[in-house]
């Protein structure tokens, strides 16, 4: 009994500390990202910064561990100030996924070089059984991969949406005015018991890229 309640606290201060982070930087990337192309917005609201706290939603926070589902503060830009607007809101917009991908990366690299100091097998990290470091790791690289898999979903507000507006202009504007209508639909998709869907698709996309990570850089370590 006392072991379970220890893991479950593992658990959830690992999931805060990584979604803090995780969040955090992915928000800064959209920041970084749309302030280089010619944006003072992100500069202007304090957002073009690293730190987590500058870019947490308290709330939305701590509804990750009541709901299963949060998010970060969205960073708000203005496409005006681009060279091109379509294309350089679209770089902005893939910014986001692609940190949590980079993130990913550097975590299993991480894990990997920590496995091969300690003399943790190919197998051991193969089969999961993890300790608290490998665990950390392993939750870490997860989480990346599937915040960079959620936000690709070419439905608005997401970060792939803005592809949308790039190749079908008139299903994006019907998009934006059915905002509120879509963040419904898209939260009863993720919510509701039995529906699956998103979570499915959620869970394919990073298990197959976690296995590509895996295989490709277990050549390097092992």
């Amino acid at each position: 009994m006392i072991c379970s309640m220890v893991s479950d606290i593992v658990y959830y201060v690992y999931i805060g500390i990584i979604l803090l982070i995780s969040i955090g930087l992915h928000e800064y990337a959209h920041a970084y990202t749309s302030h280089q192309l010619g944006d003072p917005t992100p500069k202007l609201q304090g957002r073009l910064t690293p730190n987590p706290l500058k870019h947490l939603d308290i709330v939305w926070f701590f509804l990750i561990f009541l709901i299963g589902f949060g998010r970060g503060k969205p960073v708000q830009i203005n496409p005006s100030y681009y060279k091109k607007p379509l294309r350089d809101e679209l770089i902005t917009s893939l910014a986001g996924p692609g940190m949590n991908l980079l993130l990913a990366i550097i975590g299993m690299l991480l894990m990997m070089s920590y496995a091969r100091i300690t003399d943790i097998s190919l197998e051991t990290l193969l089969h999961q059984s993890f300790d608290l470091v490998t665990l950390f790791w392993f939750m870490f690289i997860t989480i990346n991969l599937s915040l960079a898999a959620f936000n690709l979903l070419p439905i608005f507000p997401l970060d792939g949406y803005r592809l949308v507006k790039i190749v079908w202009k008139e299903g994006a504007q019907r998009m934006e005015r059915n905002a509120m209508i879509i963040s419904i639909v898209l939260l009863v998709l993720i919510l509701w018991p039995g529906s699956g869907i998103i979570g499915k698709y959620i869970s394919t996309v990073s298990d197959v890229l976690y296995r590509r990570l895996f295989t490709l850089l277990s050549l390097i370590f092992y």
